[in-house]
C-alpha cells in the first residue's frame, strides 16, 4: 500500500515541478493575458484596421465609427475599397443650342477645342499628341457625357459636317446617336458625296450617294425608328427597337494630307 502512494505523491510532485515554470512565464510574459484561465474565455480580437489600409474585403470594418478625411475618401475611391458613386443622371435637354465645350469622352486621350464661332475640332493624334493643323491621320472621336446620357431616346440631333473631303480622299465626318460607355451607337458616316450607316455592331446597313458638297446638315432622328436626312431630304430610315443612348462625333483622316472635317451648328432636342 506505501508503495503505491509514495508513486503518487512523486508523480504529483513531477506535474507541480513543471507547471510552475509555466505559469511563471505566463504571468511574466504577458502572451495570454493575466492567468492561464483567460486563455479559455477570452479569445483575443483583431485590432481595427487603419482606414489608409482598407481594401474591398475590410472597408466596413475600417469605416466603422470612424469618419474619412477628404483625402482618405479619395484614397478609398481610387484603389475601389469604395465604389465610385453613381453618375448623376443628365437630362435629355429641350433643346441643346450650342456645341458644349465640358463632358466629352475622348478617344485616345485627344484634346477637344470649341471656338466663338460654336465649332468643334477633333484632331488625329501624331506620336501620340493632338496634330497641329495639315498634320496626323486615323480616327478621333468625342462622346458627350456617356456615362450620363445612356438613357436618352426619343431626340433629334442636327449638326453640320464642313470642310469634307472628295470620295477617295480619307476626309470623313462621323454623328453617331444611341451610344453609351457600354453600347456603340448607330454611326451615320458621311465625305462630300457619300454616306455610310453603321449599328451598333459595326455592321453596314447602308451605303449611298448624296449630292457633292464639301459640307453638308446632318439630321438624325432616334425613337424606335433611326431617320437620317441629309440638307433636308430623308437618305435612310431603319426600325431599331428601344435604344437608348446619347450622341458622340468623329472624323477621319486617312493621310495627312487630308482634310479636317469639323462640325458646328449643334443642336439636340427632343423629337416628341
Amino acid at each position: 500500500m506505501k508503495p503505491v502512494i509514495l508513486q503518487l505523491v512523486a508523480r504529483v510532485a513531477v506535474l507541480l515541478a513543471f507547471a510552475v515554470p509555466v505559469v511563471m512565464f505566463i504571468r511574466s510574459t504577458g502572451t495570454y493575458g493575466a492567468s492561464a484561465g483567460t486563455v479559455a474565455s477570452a479569445p483575443s480580437t483583431p485590432a481595427q484596421p487603419l482606414i489608409a489600409l482598407a481594401s474591398r474585403w475590410n472597408a466596413g470594418w475600417a469605416l466603422n465609427g470612424h469618419k474619412p478625411t477628404t483625402n482618405e475618401m479619395k484614397m478609398l475611391l481610387l484603389t475601389r475599397a469604395l465604389p465610385a458613386p453613381p453618375a448623376p443622371v443628365t437630362p435629355l435637354p429641350p433643346s441643346l443650342m450650342l456645341m458644349p465645350t465640358t463632358g466629352w469622352a475622348l478617344d485616345s486621350g485627344a484634346t477637344i477645342t470649341t471656338d466663338s464661332k460654336d465649332v468643334l475640332v477633333l484632331r488625329p493624334l501624331t506620336n501620340g499628341r493632338p496634330s497641329l493643323p495639315g498634320q496626323g491621320q486615323g480616327w478621333q472621336a468625342a462622346y458627350w457625357y456617356p456615362d450620363r446620357t445612356n438613357h436618352w431616346h426619343n431626340y433629334v440631333v442636327g449638326v453640320t459636317a464642313t470642310n469634307l473631303g472628295a470620295q477617295g480622299s480619307g476626309a470623313n465626318a462621323t454623328i453617331v446617336v444611341g451610344y453609351s460607355e457600354t453600347l456603340g451607337g448607330f454611326a451615320v458616316t458621311i465625305s462630300a458625296a457619300r454616306i455610310t450607316i453603321q449599328n451598333r455592331r459595326r455592321a453596314h446597313i447602308y451605303s449611298g450617294v448624296i449630292p457633292a458638297a464639301t459640307a453638308h446638315r446632318v439630321n438624325i432622328t432616334l425613337t424606335d425608328q433611326l431617320t437620317v436626312m441629309i440638307d433636308g431630304a430623308t437618305v435612310a430610315s431603319f426600325p431599331v427597337g428601344h435604344v437608348h443612348g446619347g450622341i458622340g462625333f468623329g472624323v477621319w483622316k486617312a493621310s495627312a494630307n487630308s482634310s479636317l472635317p469639323f462640325f458646328t451648328n449643334l443642336r439636340v432636342s427632343s423629337s416628341s
